[in-house]
């Protein structure tokens, strides 16, 4: 069993980002990946305050892989026991911890170390610091177009372009579904065509909406800042829809009862993806060329410093990336 030094970026109880070390040990199911490339998530401006690694959108090469690997082999680029985890809901385990509970070092580092079944190949068409976003923020939204069981004849409605949103256009696009934006700003309408929206509606909870009752979305997905007002939702959509939240809060969900349920809609909860589904996204990106819209900015405490500065103004357009070949610290 071998041991390795590793360096990473961490946060604080002041916010503040620090570059940390750690030695692991590559065990038999585990894999040794040199990082590149790493996406920058809200999750990590959220845990900024802990004293955790962060990352979790980490791209690299295989360095190293323990004596019971089968997965991935060196030179490889690539980013349980309960019902849940067996059937490949690992998302749901009830023993799963958040990124600011775990051991891990985070993946804004020099080198991560994974079990095998937690590195997953990217297809030669996807540049790194594509992929970071698309094995975060893709496959999100992909899980909730699979999960809402969406056809090509769908009409899929989103609700905030940003991180997630710009991704979600470009997946149900690619699925060949007529897709509708809806955003309180105009500024986005450009961003929103060019990515490949059917159609932009200006939206906002407290405004009129049965202007809107044209639209008659099949599958919502909620992917602003925060949860929608759902009774101002319940106009823009067509019979039996799919409604699916993407958004993390804590707040309870308000629902309208009777309009939800004549018209017999469904809300679907999603988090993240299935084990499936991240070869299936991964493919269907590198298939029909869909590109993040990211910024990068260089792997060091500046960089990461800004770039969460950044995701937490809400001025990032649309994913963050640390690149290594913009600036290192961690050698």
């Amino acid at each position: 069993m071998s041991t390795h030094s590793l360096k990473y970026l961490a946060g604080g109880e002041d916010g503040k980002i620090r570059l940390k070390t750690a030695v692991r040990s590559v065990s038999g199911v585990e894999v040794l990946v040199r990082i590149t490339h790493s996406g920058v998530c809200g999750t990590d401006v959220h845990d900024r305050g802990h004293g955790c690694g962060l990352g979790h959108e980490g791209i690299g090469f295989v360095q190293e892989v323990g004596r019971d690997v089968t997965a991935v082999q060196v030179g490889d680029r690539s980013c349980g026991h309960c019902r849940e985890c067996v059937s490949g809901f690992r998302q749901c385990c009830p023993k799963a911890v958040g990124q600011a509970h775990g051991d891990h070092e985070g993946s804004f580092s020099n080198f991560v170390v994974r079990h095998q079944d937690f590195v997953y190949p990217i297809p030669a068409e996807i540049e790194s610091r594509h992929a970071g976003p698309l094995i975060c923020a893709g496959i999100t939204v992909f899980e909730g177009l699979q999960i809402a069981e969406t056809k090509a004849v769908d009409r899929v409605g989103i609700i905030g372009l940003g991180g997630l949103g710009h991704l979600a256009v470009l997946y149900a696009r690619a699925m060949g579904c007529h897709v509708t934006v809806f955003s309180g700003r105009e500024s986005k309408k450009a961003d929103a065509l060019k990515l490949g929206a059917t159609d932009f509606r200006i939206w906002r909870p407290d405004s009129a909406v049965e202007q809107y009752s044209d639209a008659k979305i099949d599958v919502m997905l909620l992917c602003g800042s925060g949860m929608p007002d759902l009774e101002c939702i319940m106009p823009l959509l067509g019979r039996r829809a799919r409604i699916v939240p993407l958004v993390i809060q804590d707040e309870p969900m308000v629902i309208p009862y009777m309009p939800f349920i004549v018209a017999g809609h469904r809300i679907i909860g999603s988090t993240t993806s299935q084990t499936e589904n991240y070869a299936a996204a991964l493919n269907l990106a590198a298939r029909h060329r869909i590109q993040p819209w990211v910024e990068e900015f260089p792997m060091t405490v500046e960089g990461l410093t800004t770039a969460m500065d950044k995701l937490q103004e809400g001025v990032v357009l649309y994913r963050a990336v640390l690149s290594k070949e913009l600036g290192n610290e961690l050698v």
